[in-house]
């Protein structure tokens, strides 16, 4: 792919795909408390307005750049415009894209390994879990050996594989979430394998990449 990319979107334009943004608008450490107000947007991977605070995976993100960097409920897309032979299948088979970071789902491209996983992961009320694991589970991430599943907030993902490649992306927002203190450009470019033009640094798996 050429070209880098310091936020989500740069990279579906790069994949020669003509992109439609979807109309609806929403897309720590372990999880903190939720703000009064903003329990729908922690449920449903949203942008809380009234503090100033976003959610992917249950996890708070104060910065709105990597928030939206993140794209948490994917891009629209036509498939035709499409020139990936591997992007192509990954449409058809609701794959991944390794060459693009670029997963699909239903119809949707999604920017980043994390929320590929998220559109694949299963819906759960943590309020419901009765396995004492999988509630404190439920207030992070873990994997649960009873009953092979991995949660994290609202989610459950019951492949191993795909909960450990979920778990390092993960990995990659906290880190993000630091970095997001001091430098918000650095921070959407950790999570999307981007390129920060203030620090002139590239990203790869979330680490500064080698100078080429």
């Amino acid at each position: 792919m050429s070209g880098d990319r310091s936020t989500g979107r740069g990279v579906a334009l790069a994949a020669g795909l003509l992109v439609i943004l979807a109309a609806d608008p929403d897309a720590g450490a372990a999880h903190t408390a939720t703000p009064q107000g903003c329990e729908e947007a922690k449920r449903d991977g949203g942008w809380c307005e009234a503090a100033g605070v976003g959610y992917v995976a249950g996890v708070e993100i104060r910065s709105r750049p990597l928030f939206e960097a993140l794209d948490a409920h994917g891009h629209d897309i036509v498939p035709e415009y499409v020139t990936c032979e591997t992007c192509k299948k990954a449409i058809r088979t609701d794959g991944f894209c390794p060459g693009h970071l670029m997963g699909y789902v239903k119809g949707k491209a999604y920017l980043s390994p994390l929320t590929y996983q998220i559109a694949r992961a299963r819906r759960i009320d943590p309020a419901t879990l009765t396995c004492p694991e999988c509630r404190r589970h439920a207030q992070g991430i873990g994997w649960c050996e009873k009953d092979q599943v991995g949660i994290a907030g609202h989610l459950a993902i019951a492949d191993r594989q795909a909960f450990s490649e979920f778990q390092k992306a993960y990995e990659t927002l906290l880190a993000a979430i630091e970095v997001s203190a001091r430098c918000e450009t650095c921070a959407a470019a950790m999570v999307a394998d981007g390129y920060c033009p203030t620090h002139r640094l590239k990203y790869k798996d979330g680490k500064p990449a080698p100078a080429s």
